[in-house]
């Protein structure tokens, strides 16, 4: 897998992989692409595992569906942190306004999955994670997954 790192831009212009592919194999510096993470783009990347690309995306959505179509890791612990917070901590619950606010911002879904999958991976069977099939699977609302964390904390 060559060296990732995802940038959003909507206003980068510059070639995408497929325009370079040709001269890829000669340039030693990080490779600037603008990315839009089509089958063709992903296909082009993977034939290069030894090179160092900064793939420029015009919005968070094609990040995170990069993201995920790369094998990469979300790196979005501050953020992840405050989600956490105002999620859970019942001194700092605003996850509403915390959804609003990072509507331009990294997926709030996918920072509830990292959430669960880092404390699953710690051995820990969090609340959260019960909300994940709903969230994916059941048509909830992001917005709405602070109630069904509160029920479900009545339930007990």
């Amino acid at each position: 897998m060559p060296d990732v790192e995802i940038v959003v831009n909507k206003d980068f212009e510059g070639p995408s992989i497929l325009e370079l592919t040709d001269i890829i194999p000669g340039i030693e510096d990080a490779i600037k692409v603008d990315w839009s993470n089509s089958p063709d783009e992903i296909a082009a990347i993977l034939h290069f595992p030894s090179s160092k690309f900064i793939l420029y995306v015009r919005d968070f959505t094609v990040r995170d569906h990069t993201v995920s179509s790369l094998g990469l890791f979300i790196k979005e612990e501050p953020i992840a942190a405050r989600a956490w917070s105002v999620l859970a901590v019942p001194k700092e619950y605003d996850w509403r306004n915390f959804c609003k606010q990072n509507e331009h911002g990294p997926s709030t879904r996918n920072i509830l999955l990292k959430l669960a999958a880092d404390s699953l991976r710690k051995g820990n069977r969090p609340a959260v994670a019960d909300l994940i099939e709903p969230l994916f699977l059941g048509g909830v609302s992001v917005i709405d997954i602070d109630v069904l964390l509160r029920l479900k904390g009545r339930q007990r």
